[in-house]
């Protein structure tokens, strides 16, 4: 069967098979009714649904409140209202000052965490708030205290569903060890350079 005008596919076609026909193996019984007689492209089939399954159902936001994680922030909302899907925003926070190095003599003592800590872990889940409701994305905040963030995010994906990670990237190391542990894909925001 001719077409009224020559295929982009040439390229693929097997020799003998000029460009404004369909060849054979496409054109079977089965599949005739399928094929576009201008480039034997597939159409959708009948069984086919039309409502696409969505790529994610839950998105999961770690911030820290520096400018790559605000940018995370910015991309997982965007993501989420694209996808209409919910988010879950989360801070690891430090109970403590003093770094890992501290949680070793800590972690054995009844340490209370430390309201500084605890405000500035506040104040930037409040930024990803405001940003998700000025999306008009559904979210949930949540604040893990523990000295390791990796440890936390993970927790939080397996504790949430969610089936993505979206998280600032500094030096590195916290990412890699969240892809490498969460079982979900993971996109990192990296700090912009001057």
């Amino acid at each position: 069967m001719a077409a009224t005008r020559a295929t982009p596919y040439q390229s693929v076609l097997r020799a003998g098979v000029s460009g404004t026909e369909i060849p054979d193996e496409l054109a079977t019984e089965d599949t005739r009714h399928l094929l576009c007689r201008n480039c034997a492209r597939t159409f959708p089939r009948a069984d086919m649904s039309d409502e696409a399954t969505p790529p994610f159902t839950r998105i999961l936001i770690a911030t820290d409140g520096s400018p790559a994680g605000n940018d995370a922030v910015s991309l997982g909302v965007a993501l989420a209202r694209l996808a209409v899907a919910p988010v879950v925003l989360l801070h690891a926070a430090m109970p403590w000052r003093g770094g890992a190095w501290l949680a070793r003599f800590v972690a054995a003592a009844d340490a209370s965490v430390d309201p500084g800590c605890v405000a500035l872990a506040e104040a930037c889940l409040d930024r990803a708030r405001v940003v998700a409701m000025n999306a008009g994305v559904r979210f949930e905040t949540r604040l893990a205290y523990d000295p390791h963030p990796d440890r936390a995010i993970v927790q939080a994906v397996r504790d949430t569903g969610c089936d993505l990670v979206v998280m600032g990237y500094h030096k590195g190391h916290v990412a890699r060890r969240v892809g490498a542990h969460a079982g979900v894909p993971l996109l990192t925001c990296h700090e912009r350079t001057a």
